[in-house]
This record gives C-alpha cells, structure tokens and sequence, in this order.
C-alpha cells in the first residue's frame, strides 16, 4: 500500500474562472518524479463529441472542468486568500488515494527565504524542503542573540510573537497583544532574491490601532537657564619672567614678551592654562619689555601696567616706542617656564626663589583677575572665562494609571473622503474602476484638487489672538485715517500680513486632506 499523502507539484495557472483559488499543476518534478503524459494519457481523448486535448493538455474549454485531473483545490478555506504564482512549488493532498485526480487538494509550498516570498520558482523552493539542504539560505539574525545583522531590516518582519499576515511585497497586516498595525511600503523594495537584502523605510503608510495600560501626558517644556561658556580663541598672550629671583636685596631683572597666537583649538580661553604648553613656532613676537636692577614692587607695578595698557590695545612704557595691538582681546597673561618652575614645586618653597616669585605673582593682577601671576582678559574691562546664557527645555511627563487607546495613522498624504460631500458643486466619485485601489494617477488627477487642507488648530488661534491684539489696541492717528501701523502693544499691521501669507504652510496642512 502506497503511504505516501503529500504529492509535489508546480504551478502552471492560476486563472479559475470560479474565482475559488484553484491552480492548475504540472506533476513533471523532481522530486516526485511523476508524469504529466501518463497523466493526461487517462483522460478520455472525446466528450460529448468534441476532442479533448491539443498540444500535450486539455484543451482550454475542457480546463478547469471535471475531466481536468491537473485542477486542485484550495486546502486553505478560500475565506483566506493566498493563490502561489505560476512555477510555484505546492504540496497536493488526496483524500482518497484510490481515487486520484478526482479529488485532490493542495497547500502553499515553502520558500527558501522570507526574502524570495514575491516570486520563487518549485526548485529551489523544493531544495530547501530537506534539513541537509539549509546552508544555502541566508541568515537575517544572529542565532546567538536574536539581533538582527543588517539594522536595515529590522522591523520590517513579523516576529516570532507576532499573528500575522504578509503580504509578498511591502504590506502586512500584525497582530500584537495590544496592537493592531497594518502597513504598505515597509521596505524600499520587494523582497526578490536571498541574496538582495531589503531596507526598512521610514516613509511607510500604516494604520496603528494600540492599547496602552497607563496613560502618558506631555504638559509642556520646563525652561531651564544654563550658563554656557562662551569659548573663543586666545589672540594675545603675555608672558612674564623674573631674572635672578635667588637674588636676597631686592634687586631682580625682569623680562615681558607680548605674542600673537594663531587660532588653535588648543589655545582657546578654556584649554590655556598657567602651565599649557604653546608650542614656539606659534608664538609671534609683538614686543619684548626688558628691565634690570627693580625692585620686586617696580616689577608688580610694571608688570601690572602692561596688562592694563594691552586692555587698551596700546602699549607705552618708556624707553620703548609706542606699540598698538589690533584687537587683542582675550588676552591670556602668565609666568613663563623658566619662572613658573619655583613655584609649580611644592619642594621648593623653601628656597628663596620661590619666595621671591610668589611673592611678587600674587600680586600680578587686573581688576582683581591673577592667580599665582596668570589670568584672563576677556574683552575690554572684562575679565575671566565669560558665560552665555542658554535655554534648555526639560519634558514635563505626568502619568495616570488609566488604560488608554490611540488610533494613528500616518503616509506621506493623507485623504478623507466622504461620497456625500462636494466642493464647489464637484464631488470625488469612486466607480466600479476604483473598487479594489485608487491609483495615484487617478488621486493626482481627480482626488487631490477637490480636497481642502487640514486646519492646524493651535496655529488658526496663534493667528486669531495676533488679530485680535491689534482690533483692540491699535489707534488712528486722526479720525477717519487708517490706523497707526503699530498699535500700542507693539503689534504690527506688518506681522499680520507677514503670517497671512505664511497660512498657506503655517495654519494649513497641505498633506492632510479632506473633501
């Protein structure tokens, strides 16, 4: 007894004249190794007078009929609607085995990737049918950790949780635990071959139907002042040096050089600091001050001078010329190396070199800016790192334990249409031509221009409160002369007709239509 019950076979038409998802299959497989020949060979070569075949089949009339023994039902209740396309592999199913080709049933076949549902011929859905035959198919997620390995298909399947219904292009229709989401125009392309990976695309059109078990409020933005700093790039720096700070009467020799800096991330007003390294190519001489035999107070009040003479961008010390510095600001002031090392070294504080330094570089100072002999002028009679002012916004989020539903529905055009409405004596009819889709043609063409656009609510109002200001405040500058342009609240005739013209974007929203 022959226990085989699921036959294989391939798609050779799908045009029933009944309209029950019935196909017409050739047994000539691989697999099976049937005959369609020996097949047609049992139909009888005359009905009713007439003969029955031409050109190894039924002839058309006779297709689809009783004597057709390549004619299979649907095992799927034709309620639910999934025809294969012609070469498509199917599995046939008879009830009685007795009684082949009299009543035979078939099943969708499998594919060889979720990636070649569009079109799949019965080979090479049939050579994936066998375990030892699976290394050919492409893997779409790690097997480790269930992450998708392109980013760019994520989303656009069915998940293992997920009731279902896909479509073989770019549509399908989900079923979550709380979530309804119908979708065309998920992925950029049809999913054609294994090898072709498809991109999600953020575009799509769908319709999302969700259950919520709390309710989420958005209650504005929480402004919040922040301080920024206001980082610009150091222009002028001025480095001091005290020679022979051993000395024990008082008597030193002093050094000021006043350098340009290029622009350099790293010589800003927040990166210089009093022992930053700047490197010496960088450094372009402006004028060098030397002096012999100060005391260490002449050397603060020198040295202090210069600092208040670069904030006025001019330099006049005798015995030098006068020097003019073209927009120095910010202006960094500091010991050079050879001077800061006495007092970088906590080790040295007992030397007399450190005492001498530090004594004379915390009193180096301008408008109380100088710490150790540096600090910062920023702008003129401005001093230390300047701030900006800035607005950040915080979400006030509120939540109620209510459970809420939202309906959303989003494309790149969106079109109400009622059949009873009409623009101007014009209503959009949808004939028997419209019944299973609107193309876009037909939407251009004759949908679109008999449309209005959706009123954005809280801008209709912004715009209404604008008008109403001005109704109420604004004056004439005599009877019976227009009124003055600004009314006495500052609102402007000029900002009204300015957001009149703007409606057309601002108030109204052209991709959301409706007739």
């Amino acid at each position: 007894m022959d226990k085989k019950f699921i036959y294989t076979g391939k798609v050779k038409s799908v045009n029933d004249p009944l309209m029950m998802n019935r196909v017409r299959v050739s047994f000539d497989t691989i697999i099976d190794n049937a005959n369609d020949q020996s097949i047609l060979d049992g139909v009888p070569d005359t009905y009713d007078g007439k003969e029955t075949k031409d050109s190894g089949d039924l002839k058309p009339e006779f297709q689809w009929t009783k004597l057709d023994p390549f004619c299979c039902l649907p095992l799927i209740p034709v309620l639910l609607k999934t025809t294969p396309k012609v070469g498509e592999s199917v599995n046939i199913m008879w009830p009685n085995p007795e009684y082949k080709f009299g009543e035979q049933y078939y099943i969708q076949g499998v594919f060889s990737s979720i990636l070649t549902s569009y079109r799949e011929d019965a080979a090479s859905s049939r050579l994936f049918a066998s375990r030892d035959r699976l290394q050919g198919s492409v893997y779409l997620k790690n097997p480790e950790n269930g992450e998708y390995y392109l980013e760019t298909q994520k989303g656009i399947f069915a998940e293992p949780d997920d009731v279902a219904l896909q479509g073989r292009g770019t549509c399908d229709l989900i079923l979550k635990d709380d979530d309804v989401i119908l979708r065309a125009g998920k992925s950029k392309s049809y999913p054609l071959n294994r090898n072709t990976p498809i991109e999600f695309k953020k575009t799509r059109s769908f319709l999302q139907l969700s259950n919520f078990s709390d309710r989420i409020n958005f209650n504005g933005n929480i402004p919040q002042l922040r301080l920024e700093p206001n980082v610009q790039f150091v222009k002028t720096l001025i480095e001091w040096n005290i020679g022979r700070p051993e000395n024990l009467q008082d008597n030193f020799d002093l050094e000021v050089y006043i350098y340009g800096l290029p622009e350099n991330s790293a010589y800003t007003t927040n990166q210089i600091t009093i022992s930053s390294e700047i490197n010496d190519m960088d450094k372009a001489l402006i004028l060098k001050l030397t002096y012999n035999n100060l005391t260490s107070q002449q050397i603060i009040d020198k040295i202090n001078k210069v600092l208040k003479q670069s904030d006025n961008a001019k330099i006049n010390l005798d015995p030098y010329p006068i020097t003019r510095i073209r927009k120095p600001h910010p202006i960094v002031f500091r010991p050079n190396k050879m001077t800061y090392k006495w007092i970088s070294d906590a080790n040295n504080s007992t030397l007399p070199e450190y005492k001498n330094v530090i004594k004379i570089a915390e009193k180096i100072k301008f408008k109380k800016e100088g710490k150790e002999g540096y600090g910062l002028l920023f702008s003129p009679f401005l001093v230390g790192q300047q701030t900006t002012p800035r607005i950040d916004y915080t979400k006030d989020i509120s939540r109620q334990n209510v459970s809420t539903t939202y309906g959303v529905m989003g494309a790149d055009k969106l079109v109400f249409l009622s059949h009873e409405s009409e623009i101007n004596g014009k209503k959009i009819i949808l004939d028997e031509s419209t019944a299973v889709k609107l193309e876009q043609g037909f939407l251009a063409e004759s949908v679109l221009p008999y449309t209005n656009s959706l009123v954005r609510g809280e801008e209709l109002i912004k715009f209404m409160n604008l008008i109403v200001k001005f109704l109420i405040s604004h004056v004439h500058a005599f009877p019976g002369l227009p009124p003055v342009p600004v009314a006495t609240d500052g609102t402007s005739s000029a900002k009204i007709l300015t957001e009149l013209q703007n409606a057309n974007k601002k108030i109204l929203n052209q991709n959301i239509r409706i007739n």
